[in-house]
């Protein structure tokens, strides 16, 4: 499961150390956090990038700390530009060499498997063979997703995005799209057949475990959330987890400090895993003397 959780981002916007500061009166709703000082208040909320069609992006408490912002931040900048650039980038760093098509990563054995899955799938064995494996897992992972009804384009963050839109907030982003899929093109060639193995045996399983994820999401399970997120994925996979989360969650950290010596109300989704553990964010500011607090009730636009 925890290369599903990697490769999807569908993570839980709660911290570890939250735990600490449950109270009775915690909504069953994604989680929000602020993030506060004498003149500022950022809302740190987890963002899933794959949601069932139709679904709705947050609960009350979201809504209303969107609403009561004048900023919007996102990992990436959202827009068809990025879209299409992603596209076309995708195409370039997924490509196989020549001399290392996707069967030569695999034993005969194991190459069986993945005939067969892709006969399964009715996915073309001979296009996959061109693939890097970091490429062919993202295929064998959000195929099935998306058969189960899961869009990508029903995002948490797209949604976010087109409200600031329609709103005229300001916008603002972390990365680019070419850092983000360089992340995953220049993971280790052990890591990468690591995660092809992975994606066959999670294809196979279908789409349960997403469910279990998006509901857990959905109500703040936070012991879930820790167990099936945080612990699966520094234990399985360190090198992907330093890449995806502590690197990033160190840069942007900085950009959140910088925040906060201005003032304003701004929001801030991101993929949520950004927020969970000892190395997540809401852990990492409150080490920094920092205010963050779990949000209980809809706050109101100033």
């Amino acid at each position: 499961m925890a290369l599903k959780v990697a490769l999807v981002a569908l993570l839980a916007a709660l911290s570890a150390s939250a735990c600490a500061d449950a109270r009775p009166a915690i909504p069953r709703e994604p989680a929000v956090f602020a993030v506060r000082d004498a003149d500022s208040t950022i809302y740190l909320y987890g963002a899933v990038h794959v949601r069932p069609r139709g679904a709705d992006w947050g609960g009350p408490i979201a809504h209303a700390a969107l609403a009561a912002s004048s900023d919007v931040w996102t990992e990436m900048e959202i827009s068809p530009a990025t879209d299409s650039r992603g596209q076309q980038l995708a195409r370039q760093l997924s490509a196989a060499a020549a001399d290392r098509p996707l069967s030569s990563w695999l034993t005969p054995a194991e190459n069986a498997r993945l005939a067969a899955l892709c006969g399964r799938l009715r996915i073309d064995r001979g296009a996959m063979e061109h693939l890097q494996p970091w490429a062919a897992s993202l295929t064998l992972t959000l195929l099935p997703i998306v058969r189960a009804g899961y869009d990508p384009q029903s995002g948490v963050d797209r949604d976010v995005d087109a409200y600031a839109d329609a709103h005229r907030l300001r916008e603002h982003a972390f990365e680019t799209i070419d850092e983000q899929l360089g992340f995953l093109a220049n993971l280790s060639p052990r890591l990468q057949r690591q995660m092809l193995l992975e994606a066959i045996d999670e294809a196979e399983q279908g789409p349960a475990e997403l469910a279990e994820l998006t509901g857990a999401w959905e109500h703040g399970d936070v012991g879930a959330l820790q167990r099936i997120v945080v612990d699966e994925m520094r234990r399985d996979y360190p090198e992907l987890y330093q890449v995806l989360f502590v690197r990033r969650n160190a840069a942007w950290l900085l950009v959140i400090q910088h925040e906060l010596q201005g003032s304003g109300v701004a929001f801030i989704a991101v993929g949520a895993g950004h927020l969970l553990g000892p190395d997540g964010l809401v852990a990492q500011l409150r080490a920094r003397g920092v205010r963050v607090d779990r949000v209980i009730a809809p706050p109101v636009a100033g």
